[in-house]
């Protein structure tokens, strides 16, 4: 009778544990997985607007140009239903999703009665976190294009987009 007693306390014991082991967080899945683009606003209009997008490896520049907390801008994902920003909100960063699922996101950006639409050209590069937590989808950007309204130019501050808190745009907005 004992014997029968000592089994199912150990089988007990056994499914117990599985149960703790299931529940328990990967300590991967704790740590920051919201991917974002990030970008920064001036209304230092420094370069003709005839410049392209380009990558920015002054460090020198980065600290001349004032960066500018912006009122009245709205920013909505072309072809989404969501609006990211609305023009009520005074932002100095916005993070911005882009598409696992293609190789350009686009933006729609409205300020003072003007729109520009942003798109950014962009590899992904899908990898494997772990069971619990999945796939998690990074980008490199490749290019800015499509803006001319009221955005002057475009730098590309850093085009590697994952889990940190880089920036990765600077738009420049034209002077009036």
């Amino acid at each position: 009778m004992k014997s029968k007693t000592i089994i199912r306390l150990i089988g007990l014991t056994a499914i117990l544990s599985l149960m703790l082991a299931a529940c328990t967080v990967d300590t991967e899945c704790r740590r920051s997985t919201g991917i974002h683009l990030n970008v920064v606003f001036s209304c230092d209009s420094l370069r003709q607007s005839t410049d392209s997008a380009r990558l920015s490896k002054d460090s020198l520049a980065m600290d001349t140009i004032r960066f500018s907390t912006i009122s009245g801008l709205e920013i909505h994902g072309l072809g989404r239903d969501s609006i990211l920003y609305t023009e009520d909100q005074t932002i100095s960063l916005a993070k911005l999703p882009l598409r696992p699922d293609s190789l350009h996101s686009d933006f729609v950006l409205s300020f003072n009665g003007h729109t520009d639409t942003l798109t950014i050209l962009h590899q992904n590069d899908m990898q494997f976190i772990s069971l619990a937590c999945g796939c998690m989808v990074f980008h490199t950007i490749d290019d800015v294009k499509g803006y001319r309204a009221f955005i002057d130019s475009v730098d590309i501050l850093n085009t590697q987009v994952g889990t940190s808190n880089d920036q990765h745009l600077r738009i420049f907005f034209h002077k009036w």
